[in-house]
């Protein structure tokens, strides 16, 4: 079975349901491990995971709706590895898809990340940043799956964002409405990306496993 996680609706809203496929909405953070163990104790047997979502780019060429498909994830001092092999048929499928792709180590961080601290991360090298790479790859190591992480780029490197993770979502759009409403437009445009590049992945996937 493979399982692909995400956060919000409109993360998961247009990945296309098929046989051998579980999608499963997670918490932001490190709780997305602890959910995703919770699944798992009800029965969930995840052949492969593939942590989706929306990330930050830390490129200044990055723009809303780009790929990025981590080659290797940076968490808490620690570089984890994704396999090449996994790698390398994903991102063929993507090509072939024509999406802008762009590839290079994630950073996963513990909160979201603004302006400032995107300038910071990406003088690490880091090209994405996002909440639950890390945790959920650390969870995959610990349970021997193999380990995915496609994101689609919701916020460029300079672009702020109108909540933090900690704050609620109803406040942060009372206190910025022009911004949630720019917010609602590019997350609607990276969702329906993010559901087409997670189909095509998918696909490729189930193909090489035939």
């Amino acid at each position: 079975m493979i399982v692909v996680t995400g956060c919000f609706r409109r993360e998961t809203r247009w990945i296309e349901r098929r046989p051998g496929l579980r999608v499963v909405r997670t918490r932001m953070g490190e709780a997305s491990a602890a959910d995703l163990d919770a699944r798992v104790r009800q029965g969930l047997r995840p052949s492969l995971l593939l942590s989706t979502g929306f990330s930050g780019g830390l490129d200044a060429g990055m723009r809303t709706g780009d790929v990025f498909l981590a080659r290797a994830i940076a968490h808490r001092g620690e570089t984890l590895s994704v396999s090449d092999a996994l790698a390398d048929r994903a991102r063929g499928a993507l090509d072939e898809l024509g999406f802008s792709v762009w590839t290079g180590t994630c950073a996963s961080v513990d909160a979201v990340a603004g302006a400032a601290a995107k300038r910071e991360l990406g003088k690490t090298g880091a090209k994405s940043v996002d909440l639950e790479s890390g945790p959920l790859a650390r969870w995959a190591a610990a349970h021997d799956v193999p380990f995915l992480s496609c994101r689609v780029v919701l916020d460029a490197a300079e672009a702020e964002m109108p909540f933090s993770g900690r704050t609620p979502m109803w406040l942060a759009a009372l206190r910025h409405p022009r911004t949630t409403l720019d917010l609602a437009r590019r997350s609607a445009l990276a969702g329906r990306e993010l559901g087409r590049a997670v189909t095509g992945i998918v696909g490729i996937l189930e193909e090489a496993a035939a």
